[in-house]
């Protein structure tokens, strides 16, 4: 028989959020509320508010309030679909570290063991566990060291006794103490806030109680519907902003902008078919590689070999899909070297020359003197220059800006390395 106190406490906890936080009671409302004695605090699966309720009935409705947000931030952040193969217990630390500041900024009383360390504030669930896993490494390092000295064996042989205890320990003993789901179950909430666990999936999704919510959606909409009424709060600004409009790697932006320039040879002399059923005509994609790209470095002396290094390694990275060849310009006030790399000579290396002041307007001049015709350009440099073409050339440009100087381009694309 369902505790009624537990699960009136629970609503009321989420009728008080729709008041204080509608931001977070947005989101909660999307969560069904059930009992389960089975778990030790409360858990979430993108789908479910599960809760002990021995535990509910021990809160204040402060910390109720606040184990609620806790609970919905996770499939906000979307952590019951991003655990992959990594340890669970460790995984729902990891998330616990990621948004309990959050939390707490945002005004909530979390329940009394909550996790929370100043160095995991802005991080991600992902880096925090890589961070506790290398933590958990050394210190597994460290025990068998002491044990190899001696030093530790008289621990070891006490928990070596206790093994065989459990597996000497008769049978209707264990089954007394639950199924083993039901003990991890009960052991996965370090944080005593509010437990992660996987997505549904497959069958079990379809016999589950609550229909699947797009989370990433969900949360827009939880954002706009606070704006609207005045009740955002500021604690979350930097999150939400983080979320909605993440800043994307470097890396991922540049392998993006070379892929665009791979992908734009169109004819129509070969019409596409997936169109022709519906007699419309459209150009199909008839080349799918890069030919050649030009690489331009301004050696003027502003960039750095560390940030030289990690683009040479990228570019080589992303060339290794294309068989294309790679035009390298060195530059400062005029080309100062020029040479071309196969793909069979990477990966690539890089060696500036010169060391003057900044012109990008030689780099242009060489190509239309070569006449390599290059699918696109990648200029890095710090944009300290006001030396532009007059024209923007017919090949796109990605400017990769190694600097602080926010100056923008007259033409091409921005990025900061």
């Amino acid at each position: 028989m369902q505790d009624q106190k537990a699960y009136k406490s629970v609503i009321r906890a989420r009728t008080s959020l729709l008041l204080n936080h509608p931001f977070f009671a947005s989101l909660a409302l999307r969560l069904t509320v059930q009992e389960d004695t089975s778990c030790q605090t409360a858990w979430t699966d993108g789908k479910v508010f599960a809760y002990n309720p021995d535990y509910i009935n021990i809160l204040s409705q402060a910390k109720l309030e606040g184990l609620a947000a806790h609970l919905v931030m996770h499939p906000a952040c979307n952590h019951h679909k991003r655990r992959q193969s990594r340890e669970p217990k460790m995984w729902n630390r990891a998330c616990d570290y990621a948004i309990n500041g959050i939390l707490l900024d945002a005004g909530f009383t979390l329940p009394d063991a909550y996790l929370y360390l100043e160095e995991y504030r802005g991080r991600s669930a992902e880096s925090v566990y890589e961070h506790l896993q290398q933590g958990q490494e050394e210190n597994d390092s460290n025990e068998d060291e002491e044990d190899d000295n001696g030093q530790n064996s008289a621990q070891k042989e006490q928990e070596e006794q206790e093994e065989q205890n459990k597996k000497e320990q008769p049978e209707s003993d264990s089954q007394n103490d639950g199924t083993e789901e039901e003990q991890q179950a009960s052991d996965g909430d370090p944080g005593q806030s509010g437990e992660v666990r996987d997505a549904i999936s497959g069958a079990s999704a379809v016999d589950s109680p609550s229909m699947e919510t797009d989370w990433d959606e969900a949360f827009i909409q939880a954002v706009h519907n606070a704006r609207e009424i005045g009740k955002l709060p500021n604690g979350i600004a930097a999150f939400i902003e983080k979320k909605i409009n993440p800043k994307v790697n470097w890396r991922e932006l540049l392998a993006r902008f070379i892929e665009r320039s791979a992908r734009s040879d169109y004819s129509w002399m070969s019409p596409n078919r997936r169109y022709i059923h519906q007699g419309i005509y459209f150009p199909s994609l008839s080349n799918s590689e890069l030919n050649r790209i030009a690489i331009a470095v301004d050696t003027s002396g502003s960039i750095v070999p560390d940030d030289l290094s990690q683009f040479a390694a990228e570019i080589s990275e992303i060339m290794e899909q294309y068989p294309a060849s790679v035009h390298l310009i060195y530059c400062d006030m005029k080309v100062q070297h020029y040479q071309v790399f196969e793909r069979s000579d990477l990966p690539m290396t890089m060696k500036p020359k010169g060391g003057g002041g900044t012109d990008y307007r030689p780099v242009f001049q060489l190509i239309d003197r070569e006449a390599f015709n290059p699918a696109c350009l990648v200029y890095l440099t710090d944009m300290e220059c006001l030396s532009f073409p007059e024209f923007a050339p017919d090949y796109p440009v990605l400017w990769i800006n190694v600097g602080t100087n926010l100056r923008e381009p007259p033409f091409g694309e921005v990025i900061s390395l």
